[in-house]
């Protein structure tokens, strides 16, 4: 691992994080849509001063490793709905490509975001979003939005480095732990994050949610 190096992602390495993505979650939707959206998505964190990515690269400059979370200031600024709202021209441009994808769950389920997104782009309407206060403990906990080593490094560290690092730069930005939704039937996801010392707090149908406290004050 001493010839990886670890960076804190600016735009020109979103292509390999992107490259890397599709080889860490092969069949995804997000694989399936194509490098241009997975490449827009990363570059969601990229934005303001509450998100954090961060990767590792090897000496030819492959990444090989890469995790990215956030801290909620203010109502709507959620990950599942900020990504998509961020790579909304990519995600279409993707689904034009190959319009089989209209009929995807994952697509499906997003349908009434995707309505919504066009009418106010049509309109040119868009609704003020309430600030809210997250100064008590239960909102300062960072979201883990993504993590990902790819196949051929996998049982090497790197899932610690990475893990390890998040809760460095959550600290930096306030959180006094992190949360995480997990599907159920990600068994290798969930056994590694309780290995690493996140326990489940909550489920719902299909997801488990998790957390990890790392500060007591």
């Amino acid at each position: 691992m001493s010839n990886n190096q670890l960076y804190h992602t600016n735009s020109s390495h979103l292509p390999q994080l992107a490259l890397c993505h599709q080889k860490c979650f092969k069949g995804s939707l997000s694989e399936k849509l194509g490098l241009a959206y997975i490449a827009k998505t990363l570059d969601w964190f990229l934005k303001d001063d509450n998100k954090f990515l961060f990767h590792f690269q090897n000496t030819e400059g492959q990444v090989i490793g890469y995790c990215g979370g956030f801290v909620s200031k203010k109502n709507g600024d959620g990950s599942s709905s900020g990504m998509l709202q961020h790579a909304f021209k990519e995600a279409v441009i993707g689904i034009v490509k190959k319009p089989w994808l209209i009929f995807n769950k994952e697509v499906v389920a997003m349908y009434p975001f995707i309505f919504k997104n066009i009418k106010q782009k049509l309109f040119k309407k868009s609704k003020a979003k309430q600030v809210v206060d997250y100064s008590n403990e239960e909102k300062k906990f960072a979201g883990l939005v993504v993590i990902g080593v790819h196949p051929a490094y996998r049982g090497k560290g790197f899932f610690e480095k990475l893990m390890e690092q998040f809760f460095i730069d959550a600290s930096l930005k306030g959180a006094i732990g992190g949360a995480l939704s997990v599907k159920k039937n990600n068994a290798r996801g969930i056994a590694a994050y309780k290995k690493n010392g996140w326990i489940i707090v909550r489920e719902d149908a299909h997801t488990y949610i998790m957390q990890k406290l790392t500060q007591t004050s």
